[in-house]
């Protein structure tokens, strides 16, 4: 009976998934709370990576290269950081709590990310970041790199390392690097005047960008003349300047037309600049001159188009004047100088000029600034103060001040104080374009265009390049889209192009550029972006 009894029982299968329950439930409920953990510690590491992603971003963005790049940087990130909640963690924090990401450059303590800035990452991802890559120096800094504090998330289920350990510690970093972008830019590059004739190695590269900068912030440009001469060679110098490519098509005629409106179409990335081969004199020299009331070659039919409008001021030591003038740009001459003290010379006359690669370079601001004035208004130059005190491109990291003020100051100057504009060069030229009926530009009312708001015709923003790096790495062979640019210059034309045997030159001051030492008037012209790179 009793063997019959255990038999029955053991053959009573009635209440087995209940026990298979009983026995298995601590494991599923231990499962599915470290599910849930999991869940918060991935939940706390998106909110912390989206927000470092974003305090990247925003302090990249900063890094212009000029003196208080980082500064600004830092205050973008806290800006951003002290207005963002995350949910989901914090230290010793349970279940619903959050936590703020915040940012303070001055106490580290009170901060719970920290942000480093470098000028340079290891090519592979993988790679740590070295300490010699990191840098306080803003005008080296190219990449922000914000990284979260470790948060200790409180877990609902022990981990199963001893079943001692009630937190893990969840973090994020990112890194972020500055991109720029120039629109509406006149499609020229020029070659950097300070690299090295012959360079082709990076340590050359480098360290001529840098003199660019360095002599710029020092005031060693202002009111220096550069004559730039075009090229058709693959590999340009030092005095040399080139093309950068349209998407309005090939060919000179249309180079001609984006030089003369200053619209080429696009925007250039300063890192992956596009040029353009090949010989374009003639069709350029045209567009270019547009600016100054001269219509030539295809230009002849565009005098009543606004688009092609010259400056307000355009005294240049033109030999003609009235309807003569616009034909072409026939400078007055003192054998091979532009300009004749007893007729008229144009802005930035008598300055001292030096062979620089294929083109010239002036000793120093050394421009005869009062036999242009003597010349041009019949009296005596006034005081650099006063000219300065009107417009000034001198430099602010400069120290002291300019023994003279530079063609384009005098050139403010001169549009500033409307009467001067009428006063008669000896041969009869004045500043003030030929316009109206029968004559040069027949188009809107210039005053219908004010600089503020349209621009001035007598400046041009180009690309600067290390063109013997550049040329030596293959990359200005007219397609490669690798080319990259040391700064965006903002330039001041002080004649019309000029021809010169089977070339062209064109005559200007560098009134400022991008990165240090720059005096931020380029902002307007300027597309800043920042990419996440890890």
């Amino acid at each position: 009976m009793l063997n019959r009894a255990i038999k029955r029982f053991w053959n009573d299968h009635r209440g087995y998934v209940i026990a298979l329950t009983l026995i298995s439930m601590p494991l599923l409920l231990g499962f599915s709370l470290l599910v849930i953990d999991v869940g918060r510690s991935g939940n706390l590491h998106t909110d912390l990576q989206n927000a470092v992603d974003a305090m990247a971003l925003a302090g990249a963005r900063e890094l212009d290269g000029r003196d208080d790049a980082i500064d600004r940087a830092e205050a973008a990130i806290g800006n951003l950081a002290n207005t963002a909640a995350f949910g989901g963690g914090g230290e010793g924090m349970s279940l619903g709590s959050s936590l703020t990401v915040s940012f303070d450059a001055g106490n580290d303590a009170a901060s719970t990310v920290t942000v480093t800035f470098l000028k340079a990452i290891p090519d592979n991802d993988d790679d740590a970041i070295p300490g010699s890559m990191v840098t306080t120096d803003p005008n080296e800094a190219s990449y922000a790199w914000v990284s979260a504090k470790p948060q200790a998330m409180q877990t609902i289920f022990p981990l199963p390392v001893g079943f001692t350990r009630d937190t893990i510690n969840v973090s994020a970093d990112a890194v972020a690097v500055y991109h720029a972008s120039a629109c509406d830019i006149t499609p020229i590059f020029i070659c950097n005047p300070y690299e090295p004739v012959g360079n082709t190695t990076e340590a050359g590269n480098e360290q001529a960008a840098a003199d660019l900068h360095t002599f710029f912030a020092d005031g060693d440009l202002y009111g220096r003349q550069i004559e730039m001469h075009s090229t058709s060679e693959h590999n340009p110098g030092p005095g040399n300047f080139g093309f950068l490519r349209t998407p309005l098509g090939p060919g000179a005629n249309v180079m001609a037309e984006a030089l003369a409106t200053g619209n080429p179409g696009a925007c250039y990335t300063q890192d992956s600049l596009d040029t353009q081969t090949g010989a374009m004199a003639g069709p350029v020299e045209a567009g270019v001159n547009t600016r100054f009331g001269i219509y030539e070659g295809s230009f002849k039919g565009s005098r009543s188009d606004s688009r092609y409008r010259p400056s307000q001021n355009v005294r240049s030591a033109q030999k003609e004047t009235g309807q003569n003038a616009c034909k072409g740009y026939d400078p007055v001459m003192a054998g091979s100088t532009v300009g004749d003290t007893t007729k008229a010379v144009p802005l930035g006359y008598g300055a001292a000029m030096t062979p620089l690669g294929g083109g010239k370079i002036s000793t120093g601001n050394d421009w005869s600034y009062g036999d242009y004035w003597t010349v041009a208004h019949g009296v005596s130059a006034p005081p650099v103060g006063t000219i300065l005190s009107n417009s000034s491109s001198y430099p602010p990291t400069a120290t002291g001040t300019p023994s003279q003020p530079s063609a384009y100051d005098v050139y403010q100057y001169e549009l500033n104080s409307a009467s001067l504009l009428n006063n008669h060069s000896p041969n009869g030229e004045i500043g003030t374009p030929t316009t109206g009926g029968g004559q040069c530009y027949s188009g809107p009312a210039l005053s219908n265009y004010t600089a503020d708001e349209y621009g001035d015709r007598r400046e041009i923003f180009a690309a600067i390049v290390n063109c013997g790096y550049e040329a030596s790495v293959d990359h200005l062979n007219g397609g490669s889209k690798e080319t990259q640019a040391v700064a965006f210059a903002r330039m001041f034309m002080t004649k019309p192009a000029i021809k010169a045997g089977n070339e062209r030159y064109l005559s200007l001051e560098i009134i400022d550029i991008t990165g240090k030492g720059g005096r931020g008037t380029l902002d307007e012209f300027l597309r800043e972006e920042a990419e996440l790179v890890r």
